[in-house]
C-alpha cells in the first residue's frame, strides 16, 4: 500500500494520467451505445475526467513515486534527458495507460536503459495500485 504523499505531483502529469484511461473508458461506453469515433482523437473529444478519476490518479502517482523512490517530476526530467520527446501531460498519459495495461509505454519511442516502474491499476473509482504487478 502506498505511503502518504510526501510531495505534490506535477498537475500536467496528473492530468495526462487521468485523461488517458478516462478517454478510453468513456469512448468504449459511448461506442457500446452506438457512437462512432472513427478517425477522431478520443483524447481530445472526451469530456473532462470525473472527480473520482483525480483520486484514482493521485493513488497511482503516489505508488509510482514510491516504487521508484523518486517524485514524478524527477522521473519526467530523467525521461526527457534520455530523449522522451513530449511534454509532461503526454508523459502522464503514457504512465496511466501503462498502468491499466494498454501496452503503451513512455519509452516506446526512446532507446534507453532507464526503467520506470509502473504498478498495475484497474481504472475504476476505488481501485488501488497492485504492487504485485509492476512493469519496467
Amino acid at each position: 500500500m502506498p505511503r502518504a504523499r510526501k510531495t505534490s505531483h506535477d498537475r500536467d502529469i496528473l492530468r495526462g494520467m487521468a485523461r488517458g484511461p478516462w478517454a478510453d473508458t468513456w469512448a468504449q461506453e459511448q461506442e457500446e451505445k452506438g457512437e462512432s469515433f472513427s478517425g477522431m482523437d478520443i483524447y481530445e473529444i472526451a469530456p473532462e475526467a470525473p472527480r473520482w478519476a483525480a483520486r484514482w490518479t493521485e493513488r497511482l502517482a503516489d505508488a509510482i513515486a514510491e516504487v521508484n523512490d523518486t517524485p514524478l517530476s524527477h522521473l519526467f526530467t530523467a525521461a526527457k534527458a534520455v530523449g522522451f520527446p513530449r511534454d509532461e501531460e503526454s508523459f502522464g498519459f503514457y504512465l496511466g495507460m501503462q498502468a491499466v495495461g494498454h501496452g503503451i509505454r513512455w519509452d516506446d519511442d526512446v532507446s534507453t536503459d532507464l526503467k520506470i516502474r509502473v504498478p498495475s491499476m484497474e481504472f475504476y473509482e476505488n481501485a488501488k495500485p497492485d504492487l504485485r504487478f509492476i512493469s519496467r
